[in-house]
């Protein structure tokens, strides 16, 4: 058994790198990792990779008014997930330079006692961590050793400065495009292009679960399907899959989106889970139109940084793996997952969609097709002849797409995901009992959350959260 190493990047100026921060050493202790905080400056990343942000430095500021919404609601749902105590201050975001080459001034458990201050002074006290004076007060407060040698000179150290630029340098050379960053220096892995690698980059509080597999395979050795109860690590705040009263889950889909191929390839498993009380309700609808309306990009990865938008190919391979390996360690009741990427892309999908409609019964082999069979589904011909591969008729149902009121129908649920204030696909909208509960939940990565929605979790009024692990015969805490 080998123990891995962890190396956490952060900038204190970042919420998410902060989320983190609240689970970095439980994760780490859980891995049996060596962690190492090593900061680095993120606006310097968000330079180096030509980020798109807002005039104030922030990332969310270039979201359209309904992806903020949904992206909002997204974040308090988190804060309550993990009972994380959240209080932004009015400006933000605030330099943090001088904050970040205190924190390289000092080592190993003195750097995480600091890190741990100053991103409570950010995000729970209000404290301006810009200012020079706070940031010594703060040093005072924390009863490191070495307080009573740091000064106002700590923020001109040449070695602090360097090495704040150093561990920056290599977030970036890493792939690191935003924090929070993870770097596990031992993986040993295959990439999207089928080439095998040493030494993984994750990004991101959400894909902790992704780093913990990795750590565990670098311990223990072997593949993610090796690792006990994978499933498990999604983080679940009710333990047990029973849903409270009757139970409606919508999921808003776009065959256009290799994302939410992958959100319908789990809801046969979320059935089963759930049984017969639980009833899924699909929504098609036109991604693009709905993009227009609320004035997103037609095209979500072209808008992104050239690194962000290779890390998200490498995401979306980390979770057909992800979720195959899940599948296989639960007998494999489910077709694997063999996904292409279209080589015509993006696809065009209004027939599909309508086909869809006329009978919802051909959903399986129409993302089949866009995704796992490379088919040109925007050509007819194609389209018919997959239908017909599939024992369908294949003319008649095109002929049925083109009725007047199945186009009317597809135009009625565009306007109703822009009503709703979906912002992207794929989307779920939880009811109990005729009542929404949760907001939007947005993207195929939370459905720990639409399980914990189904179970009965109501956000609004968590007060307690427990990491809960879902094992065979019960739970633990």
């Amino acid at each position: 058994m080998v123990s891995p190493t962890l190396e956490f990047n952060y900038d204190i100026s970042c919420p998410f790198a902060y989320i983190a921060s609240t689970r970095v050493e439980a994760l780490a202790a859980r891995t049996g990792a060596t962690l190492i905080y090593r900061p680095v400056l993120l606006g310097a990343i968000y330079r180096a990779t030509s980020a798109p942000q807002g005039a104030a430095g922030s990332a969310s500021d270039v979201y359209n008014p309904a992806k903020k919404a949904v992206t909002a609601k997204s974040m308090q749902r988190t804060l309550r997930r993990y009972q994380i105590a959240y209080n932004p201050p009015p400006q933000h975001p605030r330099k943090t330079v001088n904050a970040l080459r205190l924190l390289h001034a000092v080592n190993g458990e003195e750097r995480r006692v600091l890190t741990k201050r100053l991103f409570r002074a950010y995000w729970v006290e209000g404290k301006d961590v810009s200012d020079d004076k706070v940031l010594l007060d703060i040093v005072r407060q924390s009863g490191v050793q070495s307080a009573s040698s740091i000064s106002k000179d700590v923020f001109a150290n040449a070695k602090a400065r360097e090495e704040l630029e150093k561990a920056t340098a290599d977030a970036i050379d890493r792939g690191a495009f935003g924090v929070p960053g993870f770097w596990i220096p031992d993986a040993v892995w295959t990439d999207f292009t089928g080439d095998e690698q040493r030494g993984r980059f994750y990004w991101g509080q959400d894909r902790m679960h992704f780093v913990e597999a990795s750590l565990l395979t670098v311990k223990n050795g072997g593949r993610w399907n090796s690792v006990q109860s994978l499933k498990s690590l999604l983080p679940r705040c009710i333990a047990q899959n029973r849903p409270t009263g009757r139970v409606k889950v919508e999921f808003w889909y776009d065959f256009s989106s290799p994302w939410a191929f992958l959100g319908w390839t789990q809801l046969q498993r979320m059935k089963r889970a759930f049984g017969k009380d639980l009833e899924i309700v699909m929504k098609p609808f036109l991604l693009g139109i709905l993009f227009r309306e609320i004035g997103a990009p037609n095209l979500p990865m072209s808008a992104v940084s050239p690194t962000k938008a290779i890390w998200s190919r490498q995401d979306h391979a980390d979770w057909v793996n992800y979720w195959n390996s899940v599948n296989s360690q639960e007998g494999s009741p489910d077709k694997n997952i063999d996904f292409y990427w279209a080589d015509i892309f993006p696809i065009r999908t209004p027939t599909v969609l309508r086909v869809a409609i006329a009978d919802p019964s051909t959903v399986p082999v129409l993302y089949r097709a866009c995704w796992e069979k490379n088919a040109n589904v925007a050509d007819d011909d194609i389209l018919a002849t997959a239908l017909n591969d599939a024992g369908y008729n294949g003319p008649s149902l095109l002929r049925q797409a083109n009725e007047p009121e199945v186009k009317a129908r597809l135009r009625e649920l565009t306007a109703e995901a822009k009503t709703a204030g979906i912002c992207g696909v794929p989307s779920y909208r939880v009811f109990r009992n005729d009542v929404l509960v949760g907001g939007v939940v947005w993207g195929q990565d939370e459905t720990n959350v639409v399980e914990d929605l189904i179970a009965g979790w109501e956000p609004e009024n968590s007060k307690a959260f427990a990491e809960v692990r879902m094992e065979k015969g019960g739970s633990r805490l």
